[in-house]
């Protein structure tokens, strides 16, 4: 009864893998027919020109670029022109639209039409011109906070586009580790078939018991499924791959490099030292630092008397931009607020908390970036050494393998041992590019947390 279960089972698993794989027959042939194979330096050119991280980032430094341009309005003149309109019967706006209009006469002397002087209609063009001259620095201040704002943002899309770099190395790299996972478990399929067909002739000739051809037909089985899983996964990592380039594209993306052992050798002090001058988000929240500084140092102008220059040129008459009368007007303006209900004394605060914090900030972002350097560092160091075991676990297995199938064949192992070398040359080999892949994601990594280190970019 037992081993009709078990053959049952394996009927059944391996039957459930076919009709998957039927299923699944006419997507992987479509792939196959669309599949457009690309570099990885033809998927970061894309990304970096359109993905809508990078986009958005870029978008984020126009508009700090467009802050800085309007902090200009501290030094430069404002220049207003207006047309106004007005009527009524006051008294004073009649007898001074009268002087304006330069039809002020003997006659409105007169005490009754002084006090009712009926209705009058006065158009006024006014051209304006204000100038600041002095205000403690606020104006000053003000421009060179824009100015570090504009910096942070360049830097925050720096660090935009090095994780974008990151992001599409490690989908890519996950692609070509999937699909060489993939011919892995379709070679120790073809390995594990033929040792359950060697299973089977054997069985035939009373060699080996019936439950040793179950067990070859049930690891069969369980390759069939990763087989299964693993082509999933391929297809799934393609589409990350678009999402992460920002790809609209219907074809079926699949890398056409290989996982390979790059070297490197920079010492650590030297990546440190790059990244502390380049790494964006260091350099941003730097510039945010630099930024709240001006920005406690601006709001000490609020508290200082502002001394402002105004030129006014007026045209008044009796219907739209008409010319009856015109006049002109220069002066300067001191304007001085001793108290504004303590709202100075707030800002004056709240800056200078915001600069502390700014100053907290910028120095633990330095502190993580040489953290972040050194254990990238370290772990790229340390996925190559496993490399190298994992090249000789490889061959290793293969040549236990080898000896076990023969061993087998003559009736002096049994299919237990047999299906375990075969599992444990089929990990040896997946580990191999398992280190692989871990070693180049530790060297993009390390290229994201430096800022972009050439060598490894």
């Amino acid at each position: 009864m037992k081993f009709k279960f078990l053959a049952f089972g394996a009927r059944f698993l391996f039957g459930l893998a076919l009709t998957v794989l039927t299923v699944l027959a006419p997507s992987g042939l479509k792939a196959q027919t669309d599949t457009l194979r690309i570099t990885l330096n033809q998927v970061l050119e894309h990304a970096l020109s359109s993905s809508p991280q990078v986009l958005a980032a870029r978008k984020g430094e126009e508009q700090a670029g467009g802050m800085e341009l309007s902090s200009l309005a501290g030094f430069l003149p404002h220049l207003k022109v207006s047309e106004v309109f007005s009527r009524g019967d006051d008294p004073v706006f009649a007898f001074a639209t009268r002087l304006r209009q330069t039809r002020f006469s003997a006659a409105d002397f007169d005490v009754a039409k002084l006090n009712s002087p009926g209705d009058i209609t006065d158009y006024a063009t006014r051209v304006v011109i204000e100038q600041p001259i002095f205000n403690a620095g606020l104006s000053y201040y003000g421009r060179k906070q824009a100015v570090a704002y504009h910096d942070a943002a360049g830097q925050v899309s720096d660090a935009v586009r090095e994780g974008t770099r990151f992001n599409v190395r490690l989908v890519y790299y996950s692609l070509i580790l999937a699909r060489e996972n993939l011919k892995v478990l379709e070679a120790a399929l073809a390995s594990a078939r033929s040792h359950q067909h060697q299973a089977r002739q054997m069985l035939e000739t009373g060699l080996v018991t019936r439950a040793d051809e179950l067990k070859a037909s049930v690891r069969v089985s369980e390759l069939e499924q990763q087989r299964i899983r693993a082509l999933n996964m391929v297809a799934v990592l393609s589409e990350k791959l678009k999402l992460a380039s920002g790809w609209r594209d219907e074809n079926f993306l699949m890398p056409s490099e290989e996982l390979n052992e790059p070297d490197f050798t920079v010492a650590l002090d030297s990546l440190t030292a790059y990244a502390l001058a380049h790494q964006g988000e260091l350099g941003a929240a730097k510039s945010v630092a630099r930024a709240a500084e001006y920005g406690a140092r601006a709001a000490w102008g609020e508290v200082v008397p502002r001394l402002n220059g105004f030129f006014q040129y007026e045209r008044d008459g009796r219907s739209a931009f008409s010319n009856d009368g015109n006049n002109w007007m220069v002066g300067v303006a001191l304007d001085w607020y001793p108290f504004d209900g303590f709202g100075s004394a707030g800002k004056i605060i709240s800056k200078k908390a915001e600069r502390e914090k700014a100053g907290y900030e910028a120095a633990l972002a330095g502190h993580k970036v040489e953290v972040e350097v050194k254990e990238s560092y370290l772990e790229a160091g340390a996925s190559r050494k496993m490399i190298g075991v994992a090249r000789e676990a490889e061959r290793q297995a293969a040549e236990s393998l080898r000896i076990l199938e023969n061993q087998y064949q003559a009736g002096l192992a049994t299919i237990t041992d047999l299906l375990d070398t075969e599992l444990a040359s089929t990990n040896s080999s997946l580990g191999v590019i398992q280190a692989l892949y871990e070693y180049n994601v530790a060297l993009a990594r390390l290229a994201q947390v430096t800022g972009g280190y050439p060598a490894l970019n």
